[in-house]
């Protein structure tokens, strides 16, 4: 079984995960925020993390479409390329 090195970003995005307390397959798995079983206070916690980490600023329709590590790959990968 061949292991793939994970990019910078991922790493920091697992940075931002742990720091939440999300175990990282439970992100890969999740259709929507809920199912991380993430209460508000979590949730706000992810979005504060994930903009310190990224640099980045999210508004709030750019949070609801961060459902899934896809997700959160893609908004990483297209504000790189802004």
């Amino acid at each position: 079984m061949e292991t793939r090195m994970l990019t910078v970003s991922e790493k920091k995005l697992y940075k931002v995960l742990r720091n939440v307390g999300i175990k990282p397959n439970y992100i890969k798995k999740a259709e929507t925020l809920d199912d991380l079983f993430l209460d508000d206070y979590d949730t706000k916690l992810l979005v504060h993390y994930f903009e310190n980490e990224f640099d980045v600023n999210l508004k709030n329709k750019e949070i609801e479409k961060l459902t899934n590590l896809k997700a959160f790959r893609n908004f990483i990968n297209k504000d790189k390329s802004n």
